[in-house]
């Protein structure tokens, strides 16, 4: 199975028509007499039990429901349904086809992250679908200032971002039980995985690197090693699989930072994790200071972190020279003034703030900040201190440039199009 493509609407109708019941979550929006259906979120075979929830408004509703797969089917295909006691419109899909993605255990897609690999189907509404609005919503459920924070609290319990917008209309996610890596310890000498699943009959667990690879034989769950007599190789990478279907992987590349970590891979030493980060120098995703930044060079490194997070994410070493020599953090201010200093310097001059963390490593003795930047579907503008005019900004190789007419432009749209919260 491809990681993305299209899947035709009819595979999905019958798909969850062919199930007894399924967990949806709806967003509807009061239209004349009826309720039109803004969002549909479906959860198949989650193995959670399904707490039902309502939150009703005036112009709005927020329901949690197990629905016979019948009628959610019949929602999917545009026709109107009457759900627990409510009239519901469905606007029915734009496309005969739906996004399609599989995703690996713990990668984060539409701000949900799962231990267990997923396929999720994506179907946008029509571009010309009203939006509902940003009145109060006030009634039987916890009142709201708007539309778009009601359904990102009843989705995700998240707060919602201003600079995005739901176009999805339906999202109909299936997780995969089979087998996964709940857990991956890298140390100087040996890799561990625990390995968890349902159906692990048959697997194999593949750690493939550019000189060889190793296998074992997966009979249940539990934990397998590779030995590493010279450390975890750049670009490794880790497979479970089945004959010539994966069931889930890791990747090991260089840079290993300037996206959301992987909570499920642990790092016994940070020395092997920083050295794989340094393996390919400076570049699109890394960026090499000696120490904290003044003047000029501290607009260079800021200029830095919104092209980053404009773009797919990048890490900012500070204590690292552009030799790539590891000579540490000055011992004053301490470190955690020196944190300070940097998310002032974040705070007071990129807009919006940009989804980033700061982390402190320690390497032979000597310690390391790492800022590492999440690309944030969207442009992040450097303000200006003294012109206070917005400016935008893109990595290309080891150099930040000031971003192209189209770039910003297709920036954000991708913003507005972001299905994300």
């Amino acid at each position: 199975m491809a990681n993305s493509g299209q899947t035709d609407m009819a595979v999905l109708v019958a798909m969850l028509g062919e199930r007894a019941a399924v967990n949806v979550r709806l967003a509807l929006v009061a239209d004349e007499q009826q309720w039109r259906l803004h969002h549909a979120h479906v959860a198949l075979d989650d193995g959670h039990p399904l707490t039902e929830r309502a939150w009703r408004y005036s112009t709005a509703s927020f329901l949690e429901v197990s629905l016979p797969g019948p009628t959610a089917a019949a929602l999917l295909q545009g026709d109107d349904q009457d759900i627990h006691g409510l009239y519901v419109a469905s606007p029915g899909p734009s496309a005969s086809n739906a996004s399609t993605s599989r995703l690996r255990g713990q990668q984060e897609w539409a701000r949900v992250t799962t231990p267990w690999p997923r396929t999720e189907w994506t179907i946008n509404r029509d571009a010309n679908t009203p939006h509902p609005g940003h009145d109060l919503l006030v009634g039987d459920g916890p009142s709201f200032l708007n539309f778009d924070q009601a359904l990102s609290a009843f989705l995700h319990q998240r707060p919602h971002n201003t600079n995005t917008r739901r176009s999805d209309l339906w999202r109909i996610v299936l997780p995969h039980h089979a087998g996964w890596l709940s857990q991956i310890t890298i140390g100087p000498d040996l890799l561990t995985t625990v390995v968890d699943g349902k159906a692990l009959d048959g697997a194999i667990l593949e750690l493939t690197w550019a000189a060889g690879n190793e296998r074992h034989s997966v009979d249940r769950a539990g934990a397998y090693h590779f030995a590493l007599p010279h450390g975890l190789a750049h670009d490794s990478l880790l497979m479970l699989r089945r004959d010539d279907q994966w069931l889930d992987w890791r990747h090991f590349p260089a840079p290993t930072y300037g996206r959301a970590r992987d909570a499920s891979v642990v790092w016994e030493q940070p020395g092997p994790e920083l050295d794989l980060l340094l393996a390919n120098g400076e570049g699109t995703h890394l960026e090499c200071k000696r120490e904290v930044p003044e003047g000029d060079s501290r607009k260079k490194m800021l200029k830095t972190i919104a092209a980053f997070a404009s773009q797919d994410g990048g890490t900012v070493l500070i204590g690292v020279q552009d030799d790539l020599q590891i000579v540490g953090l000055p011992e004053k201010p301490t470190v955690d003034k020196q944190i300070l200093q940097v998310v002032g310097m974040i705070r007071d001059t990129l807009e919006p703030a940009p989804p980033y963390e700061p982390r402190v490593i320690d390497y032979d003795g000597k310690t390391v900040l790492a800022i590492e930047v999440s690309g944030g579907g969207q442009m992040y503008a450097y303000r200006d201190r003294d012109s206070q005019r917005p400016e935008f900004y893109v990595r290309v190789g080891p150099n930040t440039v000031p971003a192209r007419h189209h770039e910003i432009a297709a920036g954000f749209r991708q913003a507005h199009a972001v299905t994300t919260f």
